[in-house]
Protein backbone atom coordinates (compact mmCIF):
# COMPACT_ATOMS: atom_id res chain seq x y z
CA UNK A 1 0.00 0.00 0.00
CA UNK A 2 2.92 2.38 0.27
CA UNK A 3 4.21 1.76 -2.94
CA UNK A 4 0.67 2.83 -4.45
CA UNK A 5 0.49 5.72 -2.37
CA UNK A 6 4.25 6.88 -2.72
CA UNK A 7 4.07 6.48 -6.76
CA UNK A 8 0.65 7.49 -7.03
CA UNK A 9 1.58 11.19 -5.45
CA UNK A 10 4.62 11.40 -7.90
CA UNK A 11 2.76 10.76 -10.65
CA UNK A 12 -0.73 12.67 -9.17
CA UNK A 13 1.80 15.91 -8.59
CA UNK A 14 2.94 15.85 -12.36
CA UNK A 15 -0.81 15.46 -13.71
CA UNK A 16 -1.53 18.26 -11.26
CA UNK A 17 1.24 20.81 -12.90
CA UNK A 18 -0.28 20.23 -16.31
CA UNK A 19 -4.00 20.36 -14.80
CA UNK A 20 -2.95 23.74 -12.99
CA UNK A 21 -2.03 24.87 -16.75
CA UNK A 22 -5.29 24.10 -18.67
CA UNK A 23 -7.09 25.44 -15.57
CA UNK A 24 -5.22 28.84 -15.71
CA UNK A 25 -6.03 29.06 -19.35
CA UNK A 26 -9.66 28.08 -19.32
CA UNK A 27 -10.69 30.44 -16.37
CA UNK A 28 -9.12 33.12 -18.08
CA UNK A 29 -10.43 32.81 -21.64
CA UNK A 30 -12.73 29.77 -21.83
CA UNK A 31 -10.48 27.62 -24.23
CA UNK A 32 -8.75 24.25 -23.66
CA UNK A 33 -5.44 24.95 -24.90
CA UNK A 34 -3.85 21.38 -26.61
CA UNK A 35 -0.68 22.84 -27.70
CA UNK A 36 0.55 23.50 -23.75
CA UNK A 37 2.25 20.55 -22.94
CA UNK A 38 4.37 20.06 -26.28
CA UNK A 39 5.61 23.88 -25.80
CA UNK A 40 6.99 22.14 -22.13
CA UNK A 41 8.69 19.66 -24.76
CA UNK A 42 10.26 22.16 -27.01
CA UNK A 43 11.56 24.27 -23.73
CA UNK A 44 13.30 21.06 -22.46
CA UNK A 45 14.99 21.03 -25.74
CA UNK A 46 16.17 24.45 -24.88
CA UNK A 47 17.41 23.12 -21.33
CA UNK A 48 18.97 20.39 -22.98
CA UNK A 49 21.26 22.94 -25.22
CA UNK A 50 21.77 24.91 -22.03
CA UNK A 51 22.99 22.26 -19.54
CA UNK A 52 24.32 19.64 -21.56
CA UNK A 53 25.72 21.52 -24.85
CA UNK A 54 26.72 24.69 -22.97
CA UNK A 55 27.59 23.29 -19.61
CA UNK A 56 25.31 25.91 -17.68
CA UNK A 57 23.87 25.13 -14.55
CA UNK A 58 20.78 23.48 -14.25
CA UNK A 59 18.84 26.71 -12.83
CA UNK A 60 19.85 28.63 -15.88
CA UNK A 61 18.67 25.89 -18.47
CA UNK A 62 15.40 26.26 -16.50
CA UNK A 63 15.30 29.85 -16.43
CA UNK A 64 15.88 29.64 -20.76
CA UNK A 65 13.29 27.41 -20.59
CA UNK A 66 10.85 28.87 -19.12
CA UNK A 67 11.33 32.31 -20.91
CA UNK A 68 11.24 30.48 -23.68
CA UNK A 69 8.09 28.61 -23.21
CA UNK A 70 6.46 31.96 -21.45
CA UNK A 71 7.48 33.68 -25.21
CA UNK A 72 5.90 31.07 -27.13
CA UNK A 73 2.56 31.45 -25.04
CA UNK A 74 2.56 35.08 -24.88
CA UNK A 75 3.27 35.36 -28.84
CA UNK A 76 0.79 32.81 -29.64
CA UNK A 77 -1.63 35.16 -27.84
CA UNK A 78 -0.57 38.18 -29.35
CA UNK A 79 -0.58 36.54 -32.96
CA UNK A 80 -3.23 34.26 -32.90
CA UNK A 81 -5.99 34.49 -29.34
CA UNK A 82 -6.18 38.46 -29.61
CA UNK A 83 -7.10 38.41 -33.46
CA UNK A 84 -10.08 35.92 -32.49
CA UNK A 85 -11.63 37.32 -29.60
CA UNK A 86 -15.10 37.14 -29.65
CA UNK A 87 -14.60 33.62 -31.92
CA UNK A 88 -16.26 30.41 -30.73
CA UNK A 89 -13.57 29.07 -27.93
CA UNK A 90 -13.79 25.90 -30.26
CA UNK A 91 -12.09 27.87 -33.01
CA UNK A 92 -9.50 29.13 -31.00
CA UNK A 93 -9.05 25.57 -29.65
CA UNK A 94 -8.73 24.16 -32.75
CA UNK A 95 -5.86 26.67 -33.42
CA UNK A 96 -3.81 25.32 -30.55
CA UNK A 97 -4.12 22.26 -32.25
CA UNK A 98 -2.43 24.11 -34.98
CA UNK A 99 0.13 24.93 -32.89
CA UNK A 100 0.59 21.71 -31.41
CA UNK A 101 1.57 20.04 -35.02
CA UNK A 102 3.96 23.44 -35.95
CA UNK A 103 6.03 22.54 -32.64
CA UNK A 104 5.70 19.26 -33.20
CA UNK A 105 7.51 19.19 -36.56
CA UNK A 106 9.89 21.97 -35.68
CA UNK A 107 11.13 19.33 -32.72
CA UNK A 108 11.14 16.55 -35.69
CA UNK A 109 12.71 18.97 -37.85
CA UNK A 110 15.40 18.90 -35.16
CA UNK A 111 16.18 16.14 -33.48
CA UNK A 112 14.25 13.53 -35.50
CA UNK A 113 13.98 10.44 -33.09
CA UNK A 114 16.80 11.00 -31.14
CA UNK A 115 16.44 10.38 -27.39
CA UNK A 116 17.76 13.13 -25.18
CA UNK A 117 17.94 13.57 -21.43
CA UNK A 118 18.01 16.31 -19.25
CA UNK A 119 19.31 16.29 -15.29
CA UNK A 120 17.16 17.26 -12.48
CA UNK A 121 17.55 20.03 -9.62
CA UNK A 122 18.02 17.26 -7.02
CA UNK A 123 19.43 14.25 -7.72
CA UNK A 124 19.67 12.74 -4.32
CA UNK A 125 17.60 9.50 -3.69
CA UNK A 126 15.17 9.19 -0.30
CA UNK A 127 13.56 6.18 0.93
CA UNK A 128 9.57 6.75 1.60
CA UNK A 129 7.77 3.66 2.57
CA UNK A 130 10.43 1.34 0.92
CA UNK A 131 10.59 3.18 -1.88
CA UNK A 132 13.14 5.12 -3.34
CA UNK A 133 12.78 8.53 -4.79
CA UNK A 134 14.45 11.47 -6.13
CA UNK A 135 14.15 14.92 -4.53
CA UNK A 136 13.39 16.13 -7.92
CA UNK A 137 10.20 13.71 -7.77
CA UNK A 138 9.11 15.20 -3.97
CA UNK A 139 9.80 18.68 -5.63
CA UNK A 140 6.92 18.31 -8.24
CA UNK A 141 4.69 16.58 -5.65
CA UNK A 142 5.02 19.81 -3.08
CA UNK A 143 5.11 22.51 -5.84
CA UNK A 144 2.06 21.32 -7.28
CA UNK A 145 0.22 21.64 -3.97
CA UNK A 146 1.75 24.96 -3.44
CA UNK A 147 0.78 26.48 -6.84
CA UNK A 148 -2.71 24.63 -6.92
CA UNK A 149 -3.54 26.65 -3.36
CA UNK A 150 -1.21 29.24 -3.33
CA UNK A 151 -2.06 30.62 -7.03
CA UNK A 152 -6.15 30.42 -5.75
CA UNK A 153 -5.63 32.09 -3.21
CA UNK A 154 -3.52 34.96 -4.66
CA UNK A 155 -6.27 35.16 -7.91
CA UNK A 156 -8.61 36.02 -4.97
CA UNK A 157 -7.11 38.29 -3.24
CA UNK A 158 -5.73 40.89 -5.91
CA UNK A 159 -8.15 43.30 -8.34
CA UNK A 160 -6.23 41.54 -11.29
CA UNK A 161 -6.50 38.02 -9.97
CA UNK A 162 -10.20 38.48 -9.69
CA UNK A 163 -10.23 40.07 -13.54
CA UNK A 164 -8.56 36.82 -14.84
CA UNK A 165 -11.34 34.71 -12.40
CA UNK A 166 -14.03 36.99 -14.41
CA UNK A 167 -12.32 36.69 -17.80
CA UNK A 168 -13.98 34.19 -19.23
CA UNK A 169 -17.42 34.58 -18.12
CA UNK A 170 -17.78 38.43 -18.19
CA UNK A 171 -15.18 40.59 -19.89
CA UNK A 172 -17.11 43.48 -20.41
CA UNK A 173 -17.33 43.73 -15.99
CA UNK A 174 -13.60 43.43 -16.17
CA UNK A 175 -12.89 46.08 -18.53
CA UNK A 176 -15.41 48.10 -16.08
CA UNK A 177 -13.11 47.52 -12.84
CA UNK A 178 -9.96 48.76 -14.97
CA UNK A 179 -8.44 45.50 -15.45
CA UNK A 180 -6.97 45.67 -18.88
CA UNK A 181 -8.38 42.87 -20.67
CA UNK A 182 -5.49 41.94 -23.02
CA UNK A 183 -2.97 42.02 -20.20
CA UNK A 184 -5.50 39.42 -18.51
CA UNK A 185 -5.14 37.18 -21.71
CA UNK A 186 -1.35 37.28 -22.40
CA UNK A 187 -0.79 36.18 -18.28
CA UNK A 188 -3.21 33.36 -18.48
CA UNK A 189 -1.34 32.00 -22.04
CA UNK A 190 2.40 33.08 -20.79
CA UNK A 191 1.34 31.43 -17.11
CA UNK A 192 -0.27 28.57 -18.60
CA UNK A 193 2.90 27.78 -20.83
CA UNK A 194 4.82 28.24 -17.70
CA UNK A 195 3.34 25.48 -15.73
CA UNK A 196 3.84 23.03 -18.53
CA UNK A 197 7.54 23.84 -18.69
CA UNK A 198 8.04 23.16 -15.37
CA UNK A 199 6.00 20.49 -14.92
CA UNK A 200 7.70 19.11 -17.85
CA UNK A 201 11.33 20.12 -16.23
CA UNK A 202 10.46 18.32 -13.16
CA UNK A 203 9.25 14.67 -15.41
CA UNK A 204 11.64 14.28 -17.22
CA UNK A 205 14.58 13.29 -15.18
CA UNK A 206 12.20 10.29 -13.45
CA UNK A 207 11.46 8.72 -16.92
CA UNK A 208 15.13 9.54 -18.10
CA UNK A 209 14.54 10.07 -21.84
CA UNK A 210 12.70 12.84 -23.89
CA UNK A 211 11.83 12.54 -27.82
CA UNK A 212 9.44 14.90 -29.82
CA UNK A 213 5.81 14.35 -28.31
CA UNK A 214 7.12 14.09 -24.48
CA UNK A 215 4.98 15.92 -22.82
CA UNK A 216 1.76 16.04 -24.72
CA UNK A 217 1.33 12.38 -23.83
CA UNK A 218 1.35 13.19 -19.93
CA UNK A 219 -0.64 16.43 -21.05
CA UNK A 220 -3.81 14.19 -21.77
CA UNK A 221 -3.49 12.91 -18.51
CA UNK A 222 -3.29 16.35 -17.19
CA UNK A 223 -6.83 17.59 -18.88
CA UNK A 224 -8.26 14.74 -17.76
CA UNK A 225 -7.41 15.47 -14.23
CA UNK A 226 -8.59 19.45 -14.91
CA UNK A 227 -11.86 18.26 -16.02
CA UNK A 228 -12.38 15.71 -12.93
CA UNK A 229 -11.58 18.85 -10.54
CA UNK A 230 -13.83 20.87 -12.27
CA UNK A 231 -12.17 22.95 -15.12
CA UNK A 232 -12.20 25.84 -13.10
CA UNK A 233 -11.15 25.29 -9.93
CA UNK A 234 -6.93 25.34 -9.81
CA UNK A 235 -7.16 23.14 -5.76
CA UNK A 236 -9.67 20.63 -7.70
CA UNK A 237 -6.78 20.40 -10.70
CA UNK A 238 -4.22 19.07 -8.44
CA UNK A 239 -6.77 16.91 -6.59
CA UNK A 240 -7.75 15.81 -9.78
CA UNK A 241 -4.37 14.78 -10.66
CA UNK A 242 -3.51 13.19 -7.33
CA UNK A 243 -6.44 11.16 -7.76
CA UNK A 244 -5.93 9.84 -11.15
CA UNK A 245 -2.06 9.11 -9.92
CA UNK A 246 -3.07 6.90 -6.75
CA UNK A 247 -5.71 4.94 -9.10
CA UNK A 248 -3.35 4.36 -11.85
CA UNK A 249 -0.98 3.22 -9.18
CA UNK A 250 -3.05 0.93 -8.05
CA UNK A 251 -4.07 -0.35 -11.24
CA UNK A 252 -0.24 -0.64 -12.20
CA UNK A 253 -0.04 -2.75 -9.05
CA UNK A 254 -3.23 -4.99 -9.31
CA UNK A 255 -3.78 -5.32 -12.96
CA UNK A 256 0.21 -4.58 -14.26
CA UNK A 257 1.14 -7.65 -15.26
CA UNK A 258 -2.33 -8.89 -17.02
CA UNK A 259 -1.01 -7.67 -20.63
CA UNK A 260 -3.63 -4.97 -20.64
CA UNK A 261 -1.56 -2.13 -23.20
CA UNK A 262 -1.86 1.56 -22.69
CA UNK A 263 -3.48 0.81 -18.89
CA UNK A 264 -2.82 4.25 -17.94
CA UNK A 265 -5.77 5.61 -20.59
CA UNK A 266 -7.51 3.08 -19.96
CA UNK A 267 -7.72 4.04 -16.37
CA UNK A 268 -8.14 7.65 -16.71
CA UNK A 269 -11.23 6.81 -19.17
CA UNK A 270 -13.04 4.83 -16.85
CA UNK A 271 -12.34 7.79 -14.21
CA UNK A 272 -13.15 10.61 -16.07
CA UNK A 273 -16.36 8.34 -17.13
CA UNK A 274 -17.31 7.71 -13.37
CA UNK A 275 -16.73 10.97 -12.27
CA UNK A 276 -18.66 12.54 -15.36
CA UNK A 277 -21.47 10.31 -15.20
CA UNK A 278 -21.80 10.91 -11.02
CA UNK A 279 -22.15 14.94 -11.47
CA UNK A 280 -24.90 14.26 -13.80
CA UNK A 281 -26.29 11.71 -11.72
CA UNK A 282 -25.97 13.98 -8.33
CA UNK A 283 -28.75 16.49 -8.51
CA UNK A 284 -31.38 13.86 -9.36
CA UNK A 285 -30.45 11.76 -6.65
CA UNK A 286 -29.92 15.05 -4.34
CA UNK A 287 -33.60 15.33 -5.73
CA UNK A 288 -34.43 12.20 -4.68
CA UNK A 289 -33.03 12.15 -1.10
CA UNK A 290 -34.93 15.64 -0.47
CA UNK A 291 -37.90 14.50 -1.46
CA UNK A 292 -37.46 11.33 0.90
CA UNK A 293 -36.34 13.44 3.72
CA UNK A 294 -39.70 15.82 3.47
CA UNK A 295 -42.10 12.74 3.34
CA UNK A 296 -40.19 11.38 6.22
CA UNK A 297 -40.72 14.72 8.04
Amino acid sequence: MGQVLVFGLISGGIYGLFALGVVMVFRGTGVLSFAQGEIGTAALYVAAYLINDQGLPWVVGALGALVFGIGVGVLFELLVVRRMIGADPVSTAVATVGLLLLITTIEIQYAGSTLISVRGPISQHFAVFGVEVTGTQVLGVLLALALGFGLQSLLRRTDFGLGILAAAQDPTAVRLVGVPLSRVSATVWGAGAALSVIAALLVEPGIGVFAPGFASQLYLVGLAAAVIGGLTSLPGAVIGGLALGLVEAAANKWFGQSGVHGLRYVVVLIVLLVVLVGRQLLPELRARFDTRAEAVA
